[in-house]
This record gives structure tokens, C-alpha cells and sequence, in this order.
């Protein structure tokens, strides 16, 4: 009778209850930071931290905040400190000169295996699995003309099937959400499907399921007993199981379909892990490349590749549409170097000064990645004369870096030759950070 009452659901229930309600407390003890780190630009409410300023429109009232604080400022959200850093030259003192204190990414204390593979994963893990899968991405072909044959042959199906369209109006952004994704499989799998192949499809179905289950999920990331809670509280065991369904459908597809035959395993970056994580197996030697790391290796490199680059097409596609005239431009230059009897190749890439003007203006004005990953500080550092104490959350803004009036003349215009010299060269300023720096 004691074990039935003991495991009954309301006292089950009773228990979650208590169990929140101590984390939540734990939570809100905030701890004593030293006198001098960054301003705050409005005073935190009670609990909420300056969760509520932020709650209708984060981006913009970053903005706000930089322009009356400066380059520099700290957010309570919930208990948590959080370093808003908004300049390129302190985003490098930050995440360059103080690598070693900042290389650690905030935990999603929601996702279940999260802190695996390359993305989220910190300290020797993080490192080992970030130049293994490095090493084998540049050897794969990353720059190289391999690599480029295979894009080419991507894009030439997408190409055609914009022509099937026939001109008509069209939502495209699942047609090249499907190529880019392809292309990453072609890097990953070693193979590329048919837009209509339903594994792809449903493949994709799965990824668009949980970017939206993704939203609105920062108080669970700020109070991880939020997920406690009875129920399905703002989506947070959608989105785990979402994440995880992509794994165990389609990741360990993967893998099992590369791996069946050890001794015939195509050229990719599963196989090539694979036998990696072998040798090192056969050496006896410690390591962290493991079959779990290499799950969460392949989901995080398909969403962040997937969701940038796609990203970037379709802001590439407005602004060319938006500006015929440079479209233009564009294509004359084009004409010029490549002509029209064959597609750009690798050895074009040097002559096509204006087109990659144009790219990289696109990823300024758009701000493909308006705020980088947050970084965890693991020890105390110094940037531009204030203390970030160890557990701060750093967060770099390159909202602020590629839309700031002192470093671009009318930045919200779409000009691409502030990327050329008075020759016509190719110039990169060190303001140029849209996918961030450091490690």
C-alpha cells in the first residue's frame, strides 16, 4: 500500500511541484558580481530581470539600449548575467584574445544530449570533436574543387526546377531549403536525392517542425525548472522531441546506411569519422569520438548550414529583385569572365570581384545571424576595462557590427561597391563579421 501511494500520480505530481518550486527559488538567488562590470541600460524588474524590455521586439531594443549605453552593457534575464557586446573590435578581445575563458557555449538545459557533438559540446570534447570534423571537411574538399562539382550538380537541378515553375508567382523558400540541404548531404551521406525522394521530404518536414517549436522558448533556457513543469510548457518537450526524432530517424539512417559495409563505405564525413573513431579504438587512446558525438555532429551541421545558407539565398534573391540595376551589374560581369556557354567554376572565383560585393553586402544589410551563439565565461576576464565575472553569458550582437553608422556609410542602403577599392579589388574590413569570430 506504501509503494502504490508513494508512486500515485498526485503524488507524483506533488513532487514536480516541489521539485520547481526549489529549483525555482535556487534560481532567483542572484549572486554578488563585482562593482565594476558593464552598465546596465534600465533597471531589472524583480524576478524578470529585463526579460519584459525585451519581450515585443529583442533586436530592437538592443539597438535602443546600444545607442544610449554604448559598446558595451550587461541584462539580467531571470537570475542569469548576461554581456551584451555590440563592436567588432571588442567581439575580438572578447572571443580571440580571451579564447580560452569564452570558448564554452551556454547550455540548453532543454534538449536532452545537447552538449554533444560540435557545436554545443565545451572543453577537450568540444576541441577534439571540432578539429577532427575540421580536418575532414577541408579534406573532403571545403575550397576545393570536389566540393565545388558536387554544389555545381545541386544547383543545376535547382535551377530546373525554378524553370518548371514556368514564371509563375512562387514561395521558394522550401525549394531551396531542399538544395542546400541536399548539398549538405552530398558532403555528409555522399549522395544527393531527388527533391521528391519522400525520405528527403520527410527529412524536412521533421527540421521545419522543430525550428518552430524553437520559438519562444527563452524563459525555459533562462529557468531550466521551467521544463518541470506538468504539461508541454512553451513547447519545450516538442522541441526535444523533435530534435531527437531527426536524430533517430534520419542521423542514424545515415549512419547505418554509410557504415553497413565497413571495407566499401563511400567518401564522406561519416565514413571518414568512422574510421577515425576506429583507429583511435585500436590505439587504445581516450578520445570523444564516439558513435553519440557523431549523431549530434551530423543534426548540428545540417541545421546550422541549412538554415544560413538558405537564408542567405533568399535575402540574395530580394535584394537582387529590389535592384535591378545591380543585378545587372551582376550579370555583366558574369557575362565578361564566364560567358554563357558553361557555369562558374572555382577558377572564376578571384575574377568575380562585384558578385562577391554583392554577397557579402547581402549578409551585412540582412544580418543573417543577428546575435551570435551565447558564449559561457568560465573565468573571470577584463574587456575594455570592465570585469565579466565566470559564469556570465557573453552574447555578441552583429546586429549592432554590420548596421553601425560609424563603421558603414548608409548602412541601411544596399551598396556593394563599399566592398571594392577605387581598382575594382575585393577589400574585407575587419568590421566584416557576419557569422562572427573566435572559436
Amino acid at each position: 500500500m506504501l509503494t502504490s501511494d508513494l508512486f500515485s500520480l498526485p503524488t507524483l505530481g506533488y513532487a514536480a511541484i516541489t521539485l520547481a518550486f526549489i529549483l525555482m527559488v535556487k534560481s532567483l538567488v542572484k549572486p554578488t558580481y563585482p562593482s565594476n562590470i558593464p552598465p546596465f541600460p534600465a533597471r531589472p524588474y524583480p524576478i524578470l530581470g529585463h526579460l519584459p524590455y525585451v519581450m515585443k521586439g529583442q533586436r530592437v531594443k538592443i539597438q535602443e539600449w546600444r545607442k544610449t549605453v554604448g559598446d558595451i552593457f550587461s541584462l539580467y534575464m531571470g537570475p542569469q548575467l548576461y554581456v551584451v557586446i555590440n563592436e567588432s573590435k571588442l567581439i575580438r578581445e572578447a572571443l580571440v584574445a580571451n579564447a580560452d575563458a569564452l570558448s564554452n557555449r551556454q547550455p540548453l538545459p532543454h534538449v536532452e544530449g545537447s552538449t554533444s557533438g560540435i557545436s554545443l559540446s565545451n572543453g577537450p570534447m568540444w576541441k577534439e570533436q571540432r578539429t577532427v570534423s575540421m580536418s575532414i571537411l577541408r579534406s573532403f574538399g571545403m575550397g576545393k574543387s570536389s566540393l565545388a562539382s558536387k554544389i555545381s550538380e545541386e544547383i543545376s537541378e535547382y535551377l530546373k526546377a525554378l524553370a518548371q515553375l514556368g514564371g509563375r508567382p512562387e514561395d521558394v523558400r522550401i525549394l531551396t531549403r531542399t538544395s542546400v540541404s541536399n548539398t549538405i548531404c552530398s558532403i555528409i551521406v555522399g549522395k544527393r536525392f531527388d527533391y521528391q525522394d519522400p525520405f528527403l521530404i520527410a527529412f524536412l518536414e521533421s527540421f521545419n517542425k522543430q525550428l518552430q517549436a524553437a520559438e519562444n522558448l527563452s524563459p525555459v533556457v533562462i529557468w531550466p525548472w521551467l521544463r518541470h513543469i506538468p504539461g508541454n510548457f512553451l513547447n519545450s518537450k516538442t522541441l526535444n522531441r523533435e530534435i531527437h526524432a531527426v536524430i533517430e530517424q534520419f542521423c542514424d539512417k545515415f549512419i547505418e546506411q554509410v557504415t553497413k559495409d565497413e571495407d566499401d563505405m563511400p567518401e564522406c564525413f561519416i565514413s571518414q569519422y568512422w574510421r577515425e573513431m576506429n583507429k583511435m579504438k585500436a590505439q587504445g587512446k581516450s578520445t570523444t569520438l564516439i558513435v553519440e558525438n557523431l549523431r549530434w555532429s551530423l543534426f548540428q551541421l545540417f541545421f546550422a548550414g541549412t538554415d544560413t545558407t538558405s537564408t542567405t539565398i533568399m535575402w540574395y534573391m530580394y535584394f537582387m529583385l529590389r535592384h535591378p540595376h545591380i543585378q545587372k551589374k551582376v550579370y555583366h560581369e558574369l557575362s565578361e569572365v564566364v560567358g554563357v556557354e558553361r557555369a562558374p567554376d572555382l577558377q572564376d572565383k578571384t575574377k568575380l570581384n562585384y558578385f562577391w560585393a554583392t554577397v557579402m553586402e547581402t549578409q551585412r544589410l540582412a544580418s543573417i545571424v543577428p546575435q551570435s551563439i551565447p558564449h559561457l565565461c568560465i573565468a573571470d576576464v577584463t574587456i575594455q576595462g570592465y570585469t565579466i565575472p565566470a559564469k556570465t553569458v557573453v552574447l555578441p550582437n552583429l546586429d549592432a557590427v554590420m548596421l553601425d553608422e560609424n563603421t558603414w556609410e548608409e548602412p541601411l542602403k544596399f551598396r556593394p561597391e563599399r566592398f571594392l577599392d577605387d581598382t575594382g579589388a575585393l577589400i574585407k574590413p575587419d568590421s566584416f563579421i557576419p557569422f562572427s569570430v573566435g572559436q
